[in-house]
């Protein structure tokens, strides 16, 4: 018999040894405590043999995704990048910040501000318009640069 298979056998005897010691001494309140002490042992040690240390990151850092651009040679990329990612999220960003953004872009290019997504309600709630839409402006105001 394989040493995992021992392990795993003695320690299903054990939550039954205690499961059982836990009826015999409590009755049902003694069954109910004992399986919690059982439960919580069983999570812990599936925990410690699954992932060991902190878990990762679910989305990269920022610092970790190559930019054509650094923040050191246009200051306020960061921001611009933060609001168009925040655009794409809520509405309401979009209309606040991401419009304006592209505004200001446009007037300093002396071109129209890129024609938008259909309006909604200035208070209406929900994500942005979706990312080939803004593909689209921005591919507007790089057209003649």
């Amino acid at each position: 018999m394989s040493r995992a298979r021992l392990a795993l056998a003695a320690a299903a005897t054990g939550i039954a040894a205690a499961l059982a010691a836990g009826y015999a001494v409590g009755g049902q309140a003694g069954l109910t405590d004992a399986a919690a002490v059982a439960a919580v042992g069983v999570l812990v040690v599936a925990r410690s043999r699954l992932r060991s240390g902190k878990p990762g990151p679910v989305r990269p850092h920022p610092a970790e995704r190559p930019t054509a651009v650094s923040a050191e040679d246009f200051p306020a990329y960061q921001s611009m990048a933060s609001d168009l990612e925040w655009g794409l999220l809520s509405w309401r960003h979009y209309q606040h910040a991401v419009r304006p953004l592209l505004g200001r872009l446009a007037a300093a290019l002396g071109r129209p501000a890129p024609a938008g997504p259909p309006s909604r309600p200035a208070d209406a709630d929900g994500p942005g318009p979706d990312l080939a839409t803004l593909d689209r402006m921005i591919a507007e105001l790089e057209e003649h640069t």
